[in-house]
């Protein structure tokens, strides 16, 4: 992959995960997952979240889904935790 090509990939992961910050976040039950001021909060100056921080986000939700402690979760169960029910 050459500059160019890379600088064009940083740009459109970046827009991304703006996007994805953007727009709440939901919990299984219903409930954001993390408000906006929450996610503020985690960010560091720049407005970015370090991928330790949302993957510990992550984690807590996962083990609240997780009530059967598999340390698996089903597509829906997952699908849930962004407030998605959708199937197919």
């Amino acid at each position: 992959m050459n500059l160019k090509q890379t600088a064009k990939a940083l740009s459109f992961s970046a827009m991304l995960g703006i996007a994805a910050l953007s727009a709440p976040v939901f919990a299984a039950d219903g409930d954001m997952m993390a408000s906006r001021a929450e996610l503020m909060k985690m960010s560091n100056k720049d407005g970015m979240i370090t991928k330790k921080d949302f993957m510990m986000m992550m984690e807590k939700k996962f083990d609240e889904v997780d009530m059967g402690k598999k340390r698996m979760l089903s597509v829906d169960e997952v699908m849930r935790i962004y407030g998605r029910s959708d199937k197919g």
